[in-house]
């Protein structure tokens, strides 16, 4: 349970006289390991009384925690109390337009590759990667196991000529 420092009856007197109770003073001292000196002389923070704003956020139907989170964000409490909640379709909307600014490539492709059943991942890969235009990479139906055999056949032919074929056989 933290510290346990031995507080004499004179400095709870002196803290008694700077407005800090005992139990203030014990918890400064033992539990979160102040100085004695700082734990006596800092006085208690002032609590600032929000029971008028509380009671017309309670009338406009916000429970406490929505008032007390709007106050420490930083919310004006006359706003805190009054601003109704959004409601479902505003917070749909704000969650479709909250990427918006570090969306990577145009929704207009990513629709168009989902319609044509191509996953986002693929997509990605065929435009950062295998360097094809956007239109091209959300259009272009995903190839089989074959396609690619044979396109790769092709392509070290091309690349490495007809020994290649010699090794390999003539296939496709």
């Amino acid at each position: 349970m933290g510290h346990y420092f031995y507080i004499t009856p004179e400095e709870y007197t002196i803290a008694q006289k700077n407005g800090i109770r005992p139990d203030m003073l014990d918890r400064r001292v033992r539990e979160q390991g102040w100085p004695k000196e700082r734990a006596m002389t800092t006085p208690p923070r002032k609590l600032t009384d929000r029971s008028r704003w509380w009671k017309v956020a309670e009338k406009n139907g916000l429970n406490y925690n929505t008032f007390m989170n709007r106050i420490k964000l930083g919310w004006p409490e006359e706003k805190a109390a009054t601003q109704p909640l959004r409601t479902e379709e505003e917070l749909k909307a704000q969650a479709l337009h909250a990427t918006d600014h570090v969306r990577r490539y145009p929704e207009k492709y990513l629709r168009l590759a989902e319609e044509n059943g191509i996953p986002y991942h693929t997509f990605h890969h065929r435009v950062k990667y295998c360097k094809w235009d956007m239109e091209r990479a959300a259009t272009e139906p995903i190839w089989t196991r074959q396609e690619i055999g044979k396109l790769g056949a092709q392509r070290l032919r091309e690349r490495e000529g007809d020994w290649a074929a010699q090794i390999f056989g003539k296939r496709g």
